[in-house]
């Protein structure tokens, strides 16, 4: 797993969202949201841009935290 993985699923739980409620928020099916948090595994995938504007905006998280730009 990555920093974008990790991060991702440990803001997600801070919030208290499910893996279902990412995915409703953002407009994909569930399966697409987990794989952008196993990247780096047989079945992860990397979301778009536009994606990872959501998400940051979702989560009020910056994209260099998320990316592992900086701490």
């Amino acid at each position: 797993m990555d920093v974008f993985s990790e991060r991702l699923r440990e803001e997600r739980k801070f919030r208290g969202y499910s893996q279902c409620v990412m995915a409703e928020k953002l407009g994909i099916t569930q399966g697409t949201y987990k794989g952008y948090e196993l990247i780096g595994e047989k079945n992860g995938r990397t979301p778009p841009l536009d994606m990872i504007r959501k998400i940051i905006k979702i989560l009020e998280i910056s994209a260099d935290y998320l990316l592992g730009l900086e701490d």
